[in-house]
């Protein structure tokens, strides 16, 4: 356990510590005796039947425009939520069952071990490691809505494009998704180049800078989320991937991350994070043990961690610990608000879709993921986490009031197999829809790092 400078907060980490190891047993259990009476329930079973298998095909070439612009960078006005239930599953279990804690439970809030024992699903004695035991009681943390929302995203497609069945049936799902209208064949996509970069104009900034941080090889993994559901072990309610920051969890500070290692070949502290995707292999007995309606072997990644330019201004320096989101983790019974999903699949990328691309063989699906690269100037964060920041528009313009910084893409690849259904995790009641993909940064650069970022990028170089 990582120690924190502060005394107290070391005192509590060190008896909250004291019962995570029964926290952990008391979720095996758990898990094992309602896996047990979920086996005659037909939990799905997940075989090479469920999707299509795509023999390999040709690469389509990929055409793409630089007047097109990354997603969407401008503030329109946020829509009022509203909530979509699917049709195609029964109705969700109690409500205890669809509590999301990462921004609207309570922070601390204990979930009981009994929400989740109506979930169907695989179950067994492989357990995911946890950083602590479930946090205890802290103010509410506000709900992470409103601010910038970006309006350029993937237009849904055509309810005819995407998959209507599974091909074993109902023996491929369960009541938490994901269902056969989430998943589209990337051929039925349209070109829409939305991954595209808009064209740098004069007094722009056309550099990049990599920063390789690894692929979470040491598997650090929480359902925590230190930005939107501080001091809670299960605040996400849906399991993470971690790079960069060795130490992240519920109960990070700016302390902490300064004082940890790094994943980070150039030493950056900064904390990178976005929900797994999970595979339901036949046979797997992969669950989280505190969040029993995500399932399956979680899938190796590879990321790509990106800082580009601004098309229209040079970018200045982001701060030391600044918060940023991106994407809505509860997007699909928000409404939409703040979505900000792109899948594709590698020689596709020409065609971003908000459902899980079916790639033929050969082809990896990749999920893109960009930040807001505007900042107001003052703040490290805001009450909901995105109004200290914003989207430039589609020429590159950020709003008034606004400054450009490093904006960082997010790029991940996955080998995913033919034929088996896979899903992002999330919290219950979002149903493993794609659309909730989302992300999360934490800047821990410190200042001579980020000066060699922004140099690099002003400059135009690829760093």
């Amino acid at each position: 356990m990582a120690r924190h400078k502060n005394p107290q907060y070391n005192k509590r980490r060190l008896v909250v510590a004291g019962v995570a190891a029964v926290t952990v047993l008391g979720a095996a259990v758990g898990i094992g005796i309602y896996g047990s009476a979920l086996a005659d329930r037909g939990a799905p079973a997940a075989s090479q039947g469920c999707l299509p298998a795509q023999t390999a095909a040709a690469v389509a070439p990929v055409t793409t425009t630089t007047e097109a612009p990354p997603p969407a960078e401008t503030t329109p006005p946020q829509a009022p939520p509203t909530t979509q239930t699917p049709t195609e599953t029964a109705p969700p279990a109690s409500t205890s069952q669809s509590q999301s804690a990462e921004t609207t439970t309570p922070p601390g809030t204990v979930i009981s071990d009994t929400s989740t024992s109506q979930t169907q699903g695989l179950a067994g004695d492989d357990v995911l490691s946890l950083n602590g035991p479930r946090g205890g009681s802290q103010p509410t943390t506000p709900n992470d809505y409103g601010g910038p929302k970006p309006p350029d995203q993937a237009p849904a497609p055509d309810a005819a494009s995407t998959e209507r069945t599974f091909g074993s049936g109902q023996q491929c799902q369960n009541q938490f998704g994901p269902f056969a209208k989430d998943f589209i064949r990337i051929q039925n996509v349209r070109p829409n180049n939305l991954a595209a970069s808009p064209q740098v104009r004069r007094g722009g900034s056309a550099g990049t800078f990599n920063v390789a941080c690894g692929n979470n090889e040491n598997k650090h993994f929480n359902s925590a989320n230190m930005i939107a559901a501080p001091g809670n072990v299960n605040g996400a309610q849906h399991t993470h991937d971690y790079v960069g920051n060795l130490t992240t969890d519920g109960f990070s500070s700016n302390e902490s991350l300064a004082a940890a290692g790094t994943t980070c070949r150039n030493g950056d502290k900064s904390a990178y994070f976005w929900p797994v995707i999970r595979v339901r292999n036949p046979g797997s007995k992969a669950v989280d043990p505190l969040n029993a309606h995500n399932v399956g072997d979680i899938a190796n990644v590879r990321a790509t961690l990106q800082f580009r330019g601004n098309a229209r201004s040079k970018v200045v320096a982001a701060p030391q610990f600044l918060r940023i989101l991106t994407g809505d983790a509860k997007s699909s019974t928000n409404g939409g608000a703040n979505a900000n999903a792109k899948w594709t699949c590698t020689g596709f990328e020409n065609r971003i879709t908000t459902k899980y691309p079916l790639c033929p063989r050969g082809s990896q699906t990749v999920r893109i993921a960009d930040f807001p690269g505007c900042w107001d100037g003052k703040n490290t964060d805001s009450a909901n986490h995105r109004t200290h920041l914003a989207f430039a528009d589609r020429s590159g313009a950020c709003p008034s009031g606004f400054v450009a910084i490093p904006q960082l893409r997010i790029t991940l690849k996955y080998n995913l197999p033919q034929g088996r259904v896979f899903a992002l995790d999330a919290f219950p009641d979002e149903k493993h829809n794609p659309i909730t993909d989302h992300n999360d940064f934490v800047n821990v650069m410190g200042d001579k790092l980020m000066n060699q970022v922004v140099n690099c990028i002003n400059s135009g170089r690829r760093c």
